[in-house]
């Protein structure tokens, strides 16, 4: 999944199209519902500030996402995707997204403890951005990977899934 975007920070039917290195992922593309809750909730951050009221209820939401969902899955990603990845020898391709891994953690941390409205929303946008970065690694770089060492990529996903609905007890919220 492509995180190109509209004004609305939504992905673009033309970046669908704009993925010729991309590995297509099942019609039950997690990513595509996470991306789409955590762009509201940043959404709903930014807008509290943009407004003048600027209170932290909707930092809060976002964090409480943030952990109930997004982090599950940067867990089930290590956890499962990168075991993967080690498998065929590419250890630099893991260490590089762990690297990003730990800085969305950082950034998590960081949104917890401001006090600050603006501050919450600027370390949303870094989360959102960083986050869209490191997805597009994954489908570009990561996936084909794993393809042209012969590696179905579709139980991966889906074992993905599972760790995260039973280690996690992700609701998906964002299905």
């Amino acid at each position: 999944m492509n995180m190109g975007q509209t004004e609305k920070n939504e992905p673009t039917d033309a970046d669908a199209d704009d993925q010729t290195d991309a590995t297509a992922r099942e019609p039950h593309d997690h990513h595509a519902g996470l991306w789409s809750a955590l762009v509201q909730h940043t959404d709903a951050v930014t807008a509290s500030v943009a407004s003048g009221h600027g209170n932290m209820q909707a930092r809060s939401g976002l964090v409480r996402f943030l952990h109930n969902d997004v982090l599950a899955h940067l867990s089930a990603e290590e956890r499962v995707l990168y075991q993967a990845v080690r498998e065929i020898g590419a250890d630099e391709l893991v260490a590089a997204l762990e690297l990003d891994h730990r800085r969305l953690l950082d950034l998590v941390e960081q949104l917890e403890q401001t006090e600050d409205p603006l501050e919450a929303a600027l370390l949303s946008r870094a989360f959102i951005v960083l986050f869209a970065l490191r997805v597009e690694k994954e489908d570009t770089i990561i996936l084909p990977a794993l393809k042209a060492a012969g590696v179905d990529v579709a139980p991966v996903l889906d074992r993905m899934i599972v760790q995260m609905a039973t280690e996690h007890g992700s609701h998906f919220t964002y299905f």
